[in-house]
Parts: structure tokens; C-alpha cells; sequence
């Protein structure tokens, strides 16, 4: 039907109609096109052909029943290696003519029988599989994995988070098919140890892996330098460290600069954030920010330690030691309360700079006094109470006793008050009264015991010459 042109509905023009002539066999034929080569042409005109043309562009199953030849099938597979070009079909000749070295090229790309053969690595004379190289197995960085637990809890150890559980089955079912493990197994070892917290044993592997063997120098000098921190050893983490304080990769250059900026902060310098993208060294470089403080008491001292601070102010309360203990027998540091109450004494104390400790001693009119005394600085405040007492109290629990002395001897009419928490958490009053002449004092005994036994006793011990002391002690035995 010849070709018709029309416009707006009409017939424009036409061609000449025509007869096809459909024969048996072709009456004219291409014998330089690669149907009729690879099919009629002799072997040498097929290697001519595949010598002078784009091999890539040609359908090479054509020529897959002349691989039956072997001279034609190594002329083949060596023009084609020489090409840099597989094919499939070509290269499984190799089982059938026994060439070792084509057949370990057709079985690298055998994936079904990988498949079939399990995900482990394997090693044999005719085809080595690795695991890595196929994609079958990744090796995982977890920044930062944070366990909860440092130690196992029950017999058995437990990975609780299950992407981290699949990946170390999936490390140890590779590490099965191995008759030997290599350094560089062992140190993937090490590092999956370490993530377990398991350090003692992640220290034994890596002492056993020879660097020598390891290709991965740089990965295996970061965990040099990791392992030397848990060997208290941060002089080596540092000389390690150092060689890639200036690596052109970012990433591996930004992971030393922490091993150094940690062995700084361990020698008293101040700490800095080496990577801003890494959460837990923000929190770090921050904490190291925050204005903080703590503080004792002791000898008539406040003992203060402190970071990024200048000056605190001190605050001093007269306290009622028998009102507060009866209030909270059970609780016997108690802060953050004095925000409504005017101090009987204060000072702002300046803080010397470079330091981080420093001891304020108490004022001379209060030392014989029972008072609360609380540092306030930063926006935080936090108390401690401190009794003016010249007594050693010795409690024998088991037996519900005291004994109160000083340096004269026995202490008699110091008063003692006694409260109890029950089995059933209720808390009230047990008993008071004054040591005896002896300067002891039974606690426990009462001729009305209580309903629910005592799990706790807190013990006021009271004298208007030599303060003050409480105890908590457990019930006796006796």
C-alpha cells in the first residue's frame, strides 16, 4: 500500500503502488555484516571480524557453538580479555575445555552459586569469594554507640540494640567460614569487642594483630591510639595521634584532632571541640563551659572545687537541729531551701584564677554553732549542714547502743532522740532520752514495740556544750 498525503480532508498526492517478493532463502546477501560472519564465515574471518570491530556492540552468543573448538575458544577469550571485555556465555566454555584460569574468571561472576554456597568468604584453588568486595558484608561505624550497661547483667552477655545485634551475627557468621582468622579479621575483632565494652579481651586480640599484616595502617594506628587511652597510656595515644593531626581527609583528620584534644584535657589543658558535627564532642566542649561547683565541709573548712567561676557568695543559717530532724529525720543534707530566708552571715568569696580548688574557713562565731552553710554561684546553689560537735559517737547496731565521749571520757546527759522507718514506710517517732553516767544510751529498746518492724533507725545525738551529730543506722540483730 503506497504512501498517501492528504490535506484539509483531501487527497493530495500518492505514490505508486508496489509488490513485495517474499522468497525461501535471501536472493542477496550482507556477507560483511556480523549475522552472516558469525554464522557461514570460517574461524579466521570471525577473529577478523571481532579484531576490527566494537566487540561491545556485537550479540557474542552468536558465536557460542564455535567455542566447542579449543584453539578457537582461547583465540577468543584472549582477544576479548585483551579488550577488556567478559562474556558469559563465552567464558563458561572454560568447564567444558578445563582451563583453570578462564574458569576462575567465569566462577567470579557465578552470583548464583555464591548465593547458593552461603554469604562467608571462601578460598579455593579455582574461585576466592570475598564477602567485602561482592557487598555481601559492610563494615559499620557506630558514632557514637552508647550502652547503658558496663558490665553484663545475668550469665550471658546482651547487645540490647538490634541493628548493632544483626551486624556482629552477620561479622561472626563470616568469620566461621575462616580456617584462621587474618590480622585484619582480628582487628575488625578488637573493634566489635570494644563496642560491647568488653575491653580486657578486645586488649588480648589486639595485641595479637601484626600491623605488618594489616593494610588498613591508618584504621589500625586510630585503634592503637583508642586502645592506649584504656591502657592509661595517653603519652603513646599522642604520639600516634600526632602523625594525622594534619591529614588531608577531613573525617580520619578530625577523628586524631579528639585523641589529642582528650589528651590535653588530661593533662590540665582546656578542651576543645575538634568536630562540630559530633554531638557527643559538642556536649563535651559545653559541659566544659557550664559554670559548675561542689563543696565540703570539713575541719571547720568549706572545701570548694569549681570550674569557670569568679567569685561565690556564702551564705550562713542558724539552724534548730532537733526542729529540722524531727521534720525529716531521714534526710540529713538538705539545700535549696534558703531562698525566702535572710543568712545570719554572708561573704562573696573571689576565686583565684588558674584554680580550681580553694578552702574558706568558716567564721570564728559560728564554728561552736549548728548551721547550714550554702554556696551560691552561676545561678546554682547547693547547701550543706555542718554540726559543731566535740563527741565520738560509737553505735553498736546490733545491739541498738550508743556510747558518747570525748577526750575526758564519758559524756552522760547528752540527749538523744530516735526515729524509725517501718516495713511499711511509715516514719515516726521511737524514743528519746539521755546517756547515763556510762555515756551510753539504748536506742532500740521500748516496752510498746511497733506494729510493723523497724527497717531503719535515724538518730539525733544533742548536747548544748558539744553540738550535735546524726546517724542512720540499721535495726539490731539482738
Amino acid at each position: 500500500f503506497p504512501v498517501q498525503v492528504a490535506k484539509n480532508e483531501k487527497l493530495v498526492a500518492t505514490a505508486a503502488p508496489f509488490t513485495f517478493n517474499v522468497v525461501n532463502t535471501p536472493t542477496k546477501l550482507d556477507t560483511e555484516s556480523w549475522d552472516y560472519v558469525s554464522q557461514n564465515g570460517t574461524p579466521e574471518q570471525v577473529i577478523a571480524f571481532l579484531e576490527r570491530e566494537n566487540v561491545n556492540a556485537l550479540d557474542l552468543d552468536r558465536i557460542a557453538w564455535r567455542m566447542k573448538d579449543a584453539e578457537f575458544f582461547k583465540t577468543v577469550l584472549g582477544l576479548l580479555a585483551n579488550r577488556h571485555v567478559y562474556q558469559n556465555t563465552l567464558w563458561s566454555y572454560s568447564l567444558l575445555h578445563n582451563d583453570v584460569p578462564a574458569a576462575q574468571v567465569y566462577l567470579q561472576y557465578a552470583e548464583q552459586l555464591f548465593n547458593e554456597t552461603g554469604q562467608g568468604p571462601l578460598t579455593s584453588p579455582l574461585v576466592t569469594y570475598d564477602p567485602v568486595t561482592r557487598h555481601a558484608y559492610q563494615h559499620l561505624e557506630y558514632k557514637p554507640l552508647v550502652n547503658a550497661r558496663a558490665h553484663s547483667l545475668g550469665s550471658q552477655r546482651q547487645i540490647v540494640n538490634a541493628s548493632v545485634l544483626a551486624q556482629y551475627h552477620h561479622f561472626l557468621t563470616m568469620l566461621s567460614y575462616r580456617a584462621t582468622l587474618s590480622d585484619t579479621d582480628k582487628l575488625a575483632v578488637v573493634y566489635y569487642l570494644l563496642l560491647q565494652d568488653r575491653v580486657e579481651e578486645a586488649l588480648e586480640f589486639f595485641a595479637g594483630v601484626d600491623a605488618t599484616k594489616v593494610t588498613t595502617k591508618l584504621q589500625y594506628d586510630y585503634c592503637a591510639a583508642y586502645v592506649a587511652m584504656y591502657e592509661s597510656k595517653p603519652k603513646r595515644a599522642r604520639t600516634i595521634a600526632a602523625k594525622y593531626a594534619e591529614h588531608p581527609v577531613d573525617r580520619w583528620r578530625k577523628t586524631f584532632q579528639a585523641v589529642l584534644a582528650q589528651v590535653d584535657e588530661i593533662d590540665g589543658k582546656p578542651g576543645k571541640l575538634t568536630d562540630a558535627e559530633n554531638r557527643l564532642a559538642r556536649q563535651t566542649e559545653e559541659a566544659a563551659k557550664q559554670p559548675s561547683f561542689d563543696f565540703t565541709i570539713d575541719n571547720q573548712t568549706v572545701n570548694l572545687n569549681w570550674q569557670n567561676l569568679e567569685s561565690v557568695t556564702v551564705n550562713y543559717y542558724l539552724m534548730d537541729v532537733e526542729l529540722l530532724f524531727s521534720r525529716n529525720p531521714f534526710v540529713t543534707q538538705t539545700g535549696n531551701q534558703f531562698a525566702m530566708i535572710t543568712p545570719n552571715a554572708s561573704k562573696v568569696v573571689k576565686l583565684a584564677a588558674g584554680q580550681s580548688k580553694q578552702s574558706i574557713p568558716l567564721p570564728a562565731d559560728l564554728i561552736k554553732r549548728n548551721v547550714f552553710v550554702e554556696v551560691v554561684a552561676g545561678g546554682r546553689s547547693q547547701a550543706r549542714p555542718y554540726y559543731a560537735n566535740a563527741m565520738d559517737v560509737k553505735i553498736s547496731d546490733a545491739y541498738g547502743q550508743l556510747k558518747v565521749t570525748n577526750a575526758a571520757g564519758a559524756l552522760p546527759k547528752v540527749y538523744v532522740k530516735a526515729y524509725v522507718r517501718t516495713a511499711d514506710g511509715q516514719v515516726k517517732f521511737h524514743k528519746d532520752g539521755y546517756t547515763d553516767l556510762r555515756g551510753r544510751f539504748d536506742y532500740a529498746s521500748v516496752s510498746t514495740p511497733e506494729k510493723s518492724a523497724p527497717v531503719k533507725y535515724a538518730l539525733l545525738i544533742l548536747s548544748d556544750e558539744f553540738g550535735a551529730v546524726i546517724r542512720e543506722v540499721n535495726p539490731p540483730q539482738q
